[in-house]
């Protein structure tokens, strides 16, 4: 793979599109790509990387994923894309790929920012190899990808590898300690996995420790929690057993379980007991309660019968005067009858005292309206009285009226009249302001006419002078030329007395054509400041004749500025005359409406005053009739009232409330009387019944010690309880002793199988991490690292013994110095001069330095070896060179050279300036003032 045509736009520090022709570099040998240090060398090759896949070149430039996002060239303008387009060849053929990032740029209108999306295109050849307006193309970020892979055979890390040779990394790698070299081959050999299935492995074997301390906790807590009867003969055992477990060194689990076990059948027992001795207490209790409760009955029946012979005794004496009391109220039995009689005849009156209020009421009615009525006859009287005074006034208006609209014709026409006069001022008005801009513009004009006439005469009269002592200058030179006897190719003349000088001020014939340009192009623009002069003297003169016919049809001869001032002078009349006649026919329209509308309704209002009066008249007599009719009804009332005792209707209902309260007190007493007798009675008889039950119950009851009986029945409930309590207590000692069997037991059979895996991931982590007791320190990353380096070491010696002369060579140290440190990856060289080994430190800087350019050109070997056949005609190696002397230097060339060969590329990325005389090709990076990287191509 070989580029040939590099297009970079505002990419990194290349602001502007810059086109680089990387095949005017040939096909072999070495080329330089120099330039300051952030000019953008390494920036080209971070562009074919990123035209081929869409990443930088370098794990410091691909740290962050999103690096790809901050190519854009932050000096770039708005309009100017970000992109890469890339031609190379392969394989014969000729491939592009167009590729730009997703990145921000400024608005081009306004403020703020727009986004970019992502996009590529790849172009295949045509059937002639090359890429043209018929190559077949895939779109698409990944699609781009994939087939730029699937064309070249290698990937982005793989092409870094190989067509990036990371010469410093390499160095570093030589000088560092080895944990920092551990770092660096992950980097370069992208072993980061392995660490990861480390740090995983780790992990894992932690989290079992961790299970099987939760699982152990879990269980010693449990025990914590497990009870013993002191008297039990396993009570040792089960203390000394929660002591080891409170320090966590139970060591068999199963022993701990037998043990627990034994305690939980012995609590069994001992339960199952005190349940049968519990249900031998309650059928003693059953039979106990049934003998107290008959004692208790009896002494309860022996109370009662004392209880009701002391009540018959008290109940007795009550009977002698409660049936006095019965007899006292009967006698009042006549005067009740009486009371109703009296009540009966009062009640049948009442229908004569309703009539009688009836009447009151409809006289109350008949007064208010009455009142109303004739306060209404009052109310229209005074209506009708304004009402005939407002229709005088309104008749003595409308004959003020009589002339009312004679004037409107007349102040229409005037009105009209003025509008039109108004309407003409307005009109010369406008013609005046468009005269006066015309004049400004005229004057403008001819001022810019004036200073472009004076700037071409001051330039033609220096062109001119100019123009003389060019000429002058030209027989200066002519006359240099004569000799005497020689004729002058101007006059013939053999004799030349005076010959012309050369002027020291002369000018050239480039300022001359210079200032002969200035001259015309001010010529010109003195025509066109001419021409626009006449032209506004012509609108000017226009306007100035267009107005001068509309003053003379308005005012007759006169002059524009007199004219000027009548304008104004009559505009402010007729506004004056305008508003004086508008205000007129206001005031005309006014009394001709006002005189329509009484023509309308003062008929109307007559009409309706001449109702009112015969309205008023009917009212008056209804009056009159309701007052006849009103003292009528009450003459009958006064009458109807002197026939019943009393005053009205409320009066003798209340003496019939009173008469029936008496009634009913009479005949309350007498109930009262009875019920209280009968009751005495009825309670006299219900106590003597109890006696006699109660004496007849206890005539054969035998004799009880109650105090005796309650003793013994409290006492035999006091045991039941305590074995209650008892039985209690052990049952749930047991039920929690079950439950930690049953929990231990399960965490003993999961913790023997965690204990097992636990056992195997530990010497697993400890073997991958590099941590096993009496092993070397190698973990697995460093294992695959040393195998990856035994292959690199291998094709690296086949360029170091070289460049060495044959005499050093590259191993990995056997073992380590510590068993304590790490190791697999420490470098030694071997000194064939004296056939040791020693450290890689103790090279000298020049011998450092061909031994990292071995190893990175052996990377790149083996990784085109595993890739397996491809082609890349192009590699970079960057920096490195700026410690080497002469002869190291010499010596690198060379190699380079011959790695070149007669069919690839070599480009060098250094500032060293002595490279520049050992290599022809330079790619030159340089920044402007602007801060702008440009390239230029050197062969």
């Amino acid at each position: 793979m070989r580029p040939t045509r590099l297009v970079i736009s505002a990419f990194g520090p290349y602001a502007e599109k810059t086109v680089i022709e990387l095949d005017k570099l040939g096909t072999s040998g070495l080329f330089l790509i120099s330039g300051d240090t952030g000019a953008g060398k390494t920036t080209i090759f971070d562009a074919i990387s990123f035209a081929l896949f869409g990443t930088a070149s370098g794990s410091s430039r691909n740290a962050s994923g999103d690096y790809a996002k901050h190519f854009r060239c932050l000096n770039a303008t708005p309009d100017t894309p970000t992109f890469v387009d890339l031609t190379f060849a392969y394989a014969g053929r000729e491939y592009r790929v167009v590729r730009n990032p997703e990145y921000e740029r400024p608005k081009m209108r306004g403020d703020g920012m727009t986004k970019e999306s992502a996009s590529a295109t790849f172009y295949y050849p045509e059937g002639s190899g090359k890429v043209g307006p018929a190559s077949r193309t895939v779109s698409g970020d990944k699609a781009v990808t994939d087939a730029v892979r699937d064309i070249i055979r290698v990937n982005a890390e793989q092409f870094s590898q190989i067509a990036m040779i990371a010469q410093g990394d390499f160095l570093k790698l030589l000088l560092t300690t080895t944990d920092e070299r551990i770092d660096i081959f992950r980097q370069l050999f992208k072993t980061d996995k392995f660490e990861k299935l480390q740090e995983a492995i780790k992990r894992q074997a932690l989290e079992l420790k961790n299970m099987c301390g939760e699982s152990e906790s879990f269980a010693c807590v449990t025990v914590s929690h497990v009870s013993c009867d002191e008297k039990s003969a396993f009570a040792s055992d089960i203390e000394a057993a929660k002591n080891l477990a409170a320090e966590r060194r139970i060591a068999d689990w199963s022993e701990f379980c037998d043990l627990l076990e034994k305690v939980v059948n012995e609590d069994s027992a001992a339960v199952d007991a005190m349940k049968n001795g519990l249900d031998g207490y309650a059928a003693r209790m059953t039979a106990m309660n049934q003998e107290l409760g008959k004692a208790q009955n009896i002494e309860n029946a022996r109370k009662s019968l004392d209880e009701a012979k002391k009540n018959h005794a008290e109940r007795l004496p009550d009977l002698e005067p409660l049936t006095a009391a019965l007899t006292a109220a009967e006698a009042r039995r006549p005067e009740c009858e009486k009371l109703q009689e009296e009540v009966t005849t009062l009640r049948n009156s009442l229908p004569e005292y309703g009539q009688l209020e009836e009447a009151r009421s409809n006289i109350k009615v008949k007064e208010r309206e009455f009142a109303r009525a004739k306060e209404s006859l009052e109310s229209r009287k005074e209506d009708f009285e304004k009402r005939n005074s407002e229709i005088q006034k309104l008749e003595e208006e409308f004959k003020g009226l009589s002339d009312a609209g004679e004037n409107k014709a007349k102040l229409d026409a005037q009105l009209e009249s003025l509008k039109n006069r108004k309407n003409q001022l307005v009109q010369v008005g406008g013609t005046v302001k468009e005269l006066d801009d015309a004049e400004t513009a005229l004057r403008d004009a001819q001022d810019e006419y004036l200073d472009a006439d004076k700037e071409y005469r001051q330039s033609n009269d220096i062109y001119e002078a100019k123009n003389r002592a060019f000429l002058n200058e030209q027989a200066g030179i002519l006359a240099e030329t004569l000799e005497e006897g020689t004729p002058c190719p101007v006059c013939g003349s053999t004799a030349h007395p005076h010959k012309a000088c050369k002027s020291v001020e002369a000018p050239t014939q480039a300022e001359l054509e210079e200032l002969k340009r200035n001259v015309a192009k001010l010529l010109e623009a003195w025509n066109t400041k001419a021409g626009k002069a006449s032209k506004a003297k012509a609108a000017r003169d226009a306007k100035r004749e267009e107005l001068g016919k509309k003053l003379a049809e308005l005012f007759g001869e006169c002059t524009v500025e007199e004219c000027k001032e009548k304008i104004r002078a009559e505009f402010d009349s007729v506004k004056s005359q305008l508003a004086e006649v508008v205000a007129k026919l206001n005031a005309e329209n006014v009394r001709a409406a006002r005189k329509a509308e009484l023509e309308k309704t003062l008929p109307e209002m007559k009409e309706q005053h001449e109702r009112s009066r015969t309205e008023n008249e009917k009212l008056a007599k209804d009056v009159a009739a309701a007052e006849a009719e009103l003292v009528t009804q009450k003459k009958h009332a006064e009458d109807a009232a002197k026939k019943l005792p009393y005053a009205g209707k409320a009066d003798a209902e209340k003496v019939i409330r009173e008469k029936q309260d008496a009634v009913a007190g009479i005949q309350s007493a007498i109930k009262l009387a009875t019920e209280k007798l009968n009751g005495c009675k009825e309670n006299l008889k219900e106590l003597e019944g109890q006696v006699k039950s109660l004496e007849g119950q206890l005539k054969d009851a035998p004799q009880y010690n109650l105090e005796e009986l309650e003793n013994k029945c409290k006492a035999l409930a006091d045991e039941q309880q305590a074995l209650t309590q008892s039985w209690k207590t052990v049952s749930g000692r047991l039920e929690q002793n079950r439950r930690a069997l049953k929990d231990i037991r399960g965490v003993a059979e999961k913790l023997g199988a965690l204990l097992k895996k636990r056992a195997w991931v530990e010497n697993l982590s400890d073997t991958v991490n590099g941590t096993l007791s009496g092993k070397d320190k190698m973990m697995l990353e460093t294992y695959v690292q040393g195998a990856y380096l035994d292959r690199i070491l291998r094709k690296a010696n086949t360029r170091f013994l070289r460049l060495s002369n044959g005499k050093y060579e590259l191993v990995r140290r056997g073992q380590a110095s510590n068993k304590r440190s790490q190791s697999g990856l420490d470098l030694n060289v071997i000194d064939h001069t004296c056939g040791k080994q020693r450290e890689v430190k103790t090279l000298s800087g020049g011998e450092s330095f061909l031994a990292s350019l071995s190893l990175a050109l052996g990377l790149a070997d083996e990784v085109q070896s595993s890739a397996g056949g491809i082609e890349l005609d192009t590699m970079f190696i960057d920096e490195g060179f700026g410690s080497l002397d002469e002869e190291i230097l010499r010596v690198a060339i060379d190699t380079l050279q011959n790695l070149a060969g007669s069919n690839r590329l070599v480009g060098i990325i250094s500032h060293v300036e002595g490279l520049e005389n050992r290599i022809d090709k330079n790619v030159r990076v340089q920044k402007d003032a602007n801060n702008i990287s440009r390239v230029k191509i050197e062969v």
